[in-house]
């Protein structure tokens, strides 16, 4: 019983450390984008920036519901 307990917990911690981890990546991926896309239209202003920053998010959100879908149908 006790050892079922433990091998759930340290489950648990990894998938924590996974979902953590996970976000980690889509946090960069929002600031390499936003940087990206400032760039390629050449923004200045932090209004210009900041719908950089919207269109980055957008496309962060896109890529998480891509890995879900993928970790869904491969039983990752």
């Amino acid at each position: 019983m006790l050892a079922l307990g433990l091998s759930s917990n340290k489950r648990n911690r990894r998938d924590m450390k996974d979902k953590n981890n996970e976000q980690i990546v889509f946090e960069m991926l929002e600031e390499v984008a936003t940087e990206s896309i400032a760039e390629a239209k050449n923004a200045y202003t932090y209004d210009e920036i900041d719908d950089c920053y919207v269109e980055a998010k957008k496309i962060a959100e896109v890529a998480k519901v891509e890995l879900e879908y993928y970790k869904q149908n491969n039983n990752i």
